[in-house]
């Protein structure tokens, strides 16, 4: 075979081998890029607590609003990748006030009025409060879900309340409620679709070692993102 022949031969099959990895890596794109109802679409993810409130303190002493953060930026990372705008009303260690040296009432009252006012001026399409639940009796477990008196969220309760018992704990038997007197961070601006996810029990033993792990916070950070696609699927 002469020379030019096995040039020629090379020539066609890089090429080939080219046109190939580039059709595979286009269509690996197209397989990954957020439907077009996603975009434009603002979500503020509300970490609760921070600052001097750690909120729910278990026993061995881990602190809710770490856990919190910890998922809220897990769930802020899958939503940005599918094409959501996102807002945090925090993403780091620190409460929404301005004097470290008020009295806790005080601090504790501003740092609330300021999220409603965030979640009033952010014109976000969904609003998801991150919590976790404390009970003085360490035998309850299992995620729930807490929505504002509005259609639309008890639409996004219900998907995200359904997705975390199917993904997490087949077993758990939790309703979304609707806030009527309680949960403020719900009842103000109630027009916007909003949920309080209340992700799990730092008073049960068994369910503090799952929260704190990161693989877990990634499953429920993955469960509640499928269920916000789910939401804007069904609403638009």
């Amino acid at each position: 075979m002469t020379f030019q022949r096995k040039f020629l031969i090379l020539t066609v099959l890089i090429g080939f081998l080219l046109n190939y990895i580039s059709s595979k890596s286009y269509t690996q794109v197209l397989a990954s890029t957020p439907t077009e109802n996603y975009y434009n679409k603002v979500i503020l993810i509300d970490p609760g607590h921070g600052g001097f409130d750690g909120g729910a303190v278990s026993k061995k002493g881990t602190l809710e609003k770490d856990i919190n953060l910890n998922i809220s930026i897990k769930l802020r990372d899958l939503l940005q990748e599918y094409g959501y705008i996102v807002i945090m009303s925090r993403d780091k260690d620190r409460g929404l006030y301005s004097n470290e040296k008020a009295s806790i009432f005080q601090r504790k009252y501003e740092d609330l009025n300021n999220r409603c006012i965030l979640k009033r001026d952010s014109n976000c399409h969904i609003f998801i409060s991150i919590h976790q639940n404390f009970f003085p009796e360490s035998k309850y477990y299992g995620a729930q879900v807490w929505y504002s008196n509005c259609e639309k969220s008890e639409l996004l309760a219900k998907l995200i309340q359904k997705n975390l018992r199917l993904d997490l704990d087949k077993d758990n038997k939790r309703q979304c409620k609707r806030a009527v007197k309680d949960y403020k961070i719900l009842r103000c601006h109630p027009e916007i679709p909003s949920v309080i996810v209340e992700c799990g029990f730092l008073s049960n033993p068994e369910e503090e070692k799952k929260l704190k792990d990161e693989g877990y916070q990634q499953k429920i950070a993955e469960s509640i993102a499928k269920s916000v696609n789910e939401y804007f699927e069904l609403e638009i």
